[in-house]
């Protein structure tokens, strides 16, 4: 049996006396789209830094690949082969659409390649390809959320990893980012992705995870998850089952 693609093992990360995950654990396998649903200021984002390199946690493991990444650097991370796309839409506002694209692929040396990797993202977002030499910032917000997950995708990863991919914006603009989730897991590309939303991250996902208080309170493969009567009870932390 292959080990899976990323491991989280009783991941515990602290904010002075703020315990913000509490023993955690999680996997995601080649392939696989997982979802973390739970409110606000569940933990949901904290793992994603853990994991990218952005928070050091006191306690557990991280692997990928096989391999340890606990307590590396961000940088050391995109390298092997994990894309955080943040909460928040952090594009170089200054910097053309074409140059925000091209920072993304900076570890890439493959510039046939990268250069193939624009013009299919600016097929995939027509207005890309519009606007891509105006700067970012003139952008609007679900532009610039196709811009910043078009830009974490030239590292070529292996994992990519969303945060609220879909807060603040359009009903529709949040389709045509599910549309390009549902695709990339199609062409086999790991997705781990935070969402409020829980009942569109039960139809994107393979598997969910329900966050609460730092802590994992439910978790199996989406459809189950979607018709379990205690789902709600885990979201909002009124009981529910540990995983």
């Amino acid at each position: 049996m292959n080990p899976p693609l990323l491991h989280v093992e009783n991941l515990v990360v602290r904010y002075g006396r703020i315990t913000a995950l509490d023993d955690v654990s999680l996997h995601v396998d080649a392939g696989e789209t997982v979802a973390i649903v739970g409110p606000n200021g569940a933990g949901k984002s904290t793992l994603l830094s853990a994991i990218a390199g952005l928070v050091r946690p006191v306690h557990g493991n991280l692997s990928f690949q096989g391999e340890p990444i606990l307590g590396q650097s961000l940088e050391r991370t995109v390298r092997r082969g994990i894309a955080l796309v943040p909460e928040g839409r952090h594009v170089f506002a200054g910097l053309t659409v074409l140059e925000n694209l091209r920072i993304g692929a900076v570890i890439r040396r493959d510039h046939a390649a990268v250069t193939a990797e624009i013009d299919r993202f600016m097929q995939i977002f027509p207005i890309l390809g519009t606007r891509r030499d105006e700067p970012a910032g003139r952008l609007s917000g679900g532009e610039q959320q196709m811009l910043v997950i078009a830009r974490a995708l030239m590292s070529d990863p292996a994992l990519l990893m969303l945060d609220e991919p879909s807060l603040g914006l359009a009903p529709s603009i949040t389709d045509q980012v599910y549309e390009l989730i549902a695709d990339l897991g199609k062409q086999g590309l790991s997705v781990l992705v935070v969402e409020q939303n829980a009942d569109r991250a039960l139809q994107a996902a393979n598997r969910t995870c329900v966050i609460n208080s730092g802590r994992v309170r439910l978790s199996g493969p989406s459809q189950r998850l979607a018709a379990d009567p205690d789902f709600e009870a885990a979201y909002f932390g009124i009981g529910g089952r540990a995983a």
